[in-house]
């Protein structure tokens, strides 16, 4: 085998390694976010915030009235592994979410339905398959 074809083979070597690289590690991550401004973007508002469950959330980046949105699909959760740790991100219907307390317990497998109120890096779940806050707070006390 020639020497440029020894090289030719290295470089394609090194650019698949790259390639699976980002797949595996940036690819589900910057997904997700363009599903998140698809969803401000392009989501259709189905109410607004109400002042108790913007107190329930404590939220200085979404208040009462914010927009609220209907996200309906699969919920996924994957690792990403950066300079400050493992971070794990948990997805429904391929938009990045964060579930308030006790409203994990609602996620069924296969098909979820939610509202949302997008922040800045997640979507934040309001309503998850008929739980709302209020009552998921309500299990937590009592």
């Amino acid at each position: 085998m020639p020497d440029s074809a020894v090289w030719v083979v290295a470089a394609v070597a090194v650019y698949a390694i790259g390639v699976g690289i980002y797949f595996v590690f940036c690819w589900p991550w910057s997904r997700s976010q363009r599903a998140l401004r698809r969803l401000r973007k392009h989501g259709v508002c189905i109410r607004n915030l109400r002042h108790s469950e913007a107190r329930a959330l404590q939220l200085i980046e979404c208040p009462a009235g914010a927009p609220v949105y209907r996200l309906e699909g699969a919920c996924a959760e994957f690792i990403i592994r950066g300079k400050n740790g493992a971070e794990h991100v948990q997805t429904l219907a391929g938009v990045p979410v964060k579930y308030p307390a006790g409203l994990e317990r609602a996620v069924r497998a296969g098909s979820n339905a939610a509202e949302v109120v997008p922040g800045r890096k997640d979507a934040l779940i309001v309503r998850l398959n008929g739980v709302t806050l209020a009552s998921s707070s309500r299990t937590l006390r009592g």
